[in-house]
């Protein structure tokens, strides 16, 4: 074989060699630049997802009838209160009425707003219809004729409400 071909054959070989060094190296750049990519960009999602907005609010309460008639004033109170809620506070994520199946004088009262301060405390507890239905609400429990329970608990992001 000529020199010159030697050298040129020689030339392309270290080449090679140099691409197989570098495009590892090159690969595994890349690689953790990705890497690094969806890291900040994970969690700088979750912050801004938890920072942004408040965890949504919601409500459960327990009532308890001391007689069918109570219960039945009540959801003839509740149900206007419900229809209003429904038309006028897009804020409110949920306002239902759950009936026991075990106890017919038990009801369950799911209440699931955006946020606390604004959807629940601003909005709906100073909202006309609410200011109607609670006094009330409040005579038949001062009257003995239910007992109301009730708790609140802020959104865990955990599990999921609904689907979309």
């Amino acid at each position: 074989m000529p020199l010159h071909s030697m050298i040129k054959k020689n030339r392309v070989q270290k080449m090679i060699s140099k691409r197989r060094t570098i495009r590892p190296r090159l690969n595994n750049m890349w690689m953790i630049a990705l890497g690094a990519i969806i890291v900040v960009t994970t969690v700088s999602s979750a912050f801004l997802r938890s920072s942004v907005t408040s965890p949504s609010f919601s409500l459960l309460v327990t009532l308890i009838f001391q007689e069918d008639q109570y219960k039945e004033e009540f959801l003839g109170e509740f149900s206007k209160l419900a229809k209003y809620v429904r038309q006028n506070e897009p804020s409110t994520i949920a306002y239902e009425l759950l009936e026991s199946d075990q106890d017919p004088l038990r009801v369950l009262i799911l209440e699931r707003y955006k946020d606390k301060d604004t959807a629940y405390l601003e909005i709906h507890k100073s909202s006309k219809a609410f200011l109607e239905f609670r006094p009330k609400l409040k005579v038949m429990q001062e009257a003995g004729h239910v007992t109301i329970d009730g708790h609140s608990y802020q959104d865990s992001r955990m599990g999921f409400v609904g689907r979309e």
